[in-house]
């Protein structure tokens, strides 16, 4: 029995201090080093090549990540808040995938610019992408989160949520709706 011992502790100490690709302790992962970005603004717009015409979504944004081995930002759409007014919550449900792969939004190796000309604008056409598309509801508040990726897996907190209404005049809308609560 001995003779087991001596070499399985031998075995045990040239392997100590290996390098993993996995963190020792993986709860330090969760507080992310990957600054949140920021929707510059939402904006419905309509389809009309679309029959009936239908309701999609403008994101406008700057790239304003820098860490290394930036990829992109993913896109959280939900038809429910996810946070109290000014809070961080973290981002539930799955990202908006236009293509299939992450990020929503592809941008590896691009500069980070806050310059009017650098706005990035992208159509959200659906309220979930394929293959199962939906699409967006008249009159039904939408809420928008953003979150960059880095290559090594790790994903920002969510940016500050943006609620915006699927329609372009909300006075339209039923009274008493998300879009129209009037008075």
């Amino acid at each position: 029995m001995l003779r087991w011992i001596i070499p399985a502790l031998a075995l045990m100490a040239a392997t100590c201090g290996t390098n993993t690709e996995e963190p020792v302790f993986p709860i330090l992962t969760s507080f992310s080093t990957v600054a949140p970005p920021a929707i510059v603004s939402v904006a419905a717009v309509e389809n009309t090549d679309e029959t009936p015409a239908r309701y999609e979504f403008d994101v406008s944004y700057y790239i304003t990540n820098q860490e290394d081995g930036f990829l992109g930002y993913n896109l959280y759409v939900n038809s429910s808040t996810s946070a109290a007014e000014g809070t961080f919550a973290p981002v539930s449900g799955d990202p908006y995938l236009p293509d299939g792969t992450r990020p929503s939004f592809k941008h590896a190796g691009s500069v980070a610019s806050t310059a009017s000309a650098d706005l990035i604008t992208r159509r959200v056409d659906n309220f979930k992408a394929a293959p199962a598309p939906e699409n967006f509801q008249l009159c039904e508040l939408y809420y928008f989160r953003l979150t960059a990726l880095v290559r090594n897996g790790l994903e920002s907190s969510g940016s500050v949520e943006v609620s915006k209404c699927a329609a372009l005049d909300t006075a339209l809308c039923p009274v008493g709706s998300a879009c129209n609560p009037g008075t």
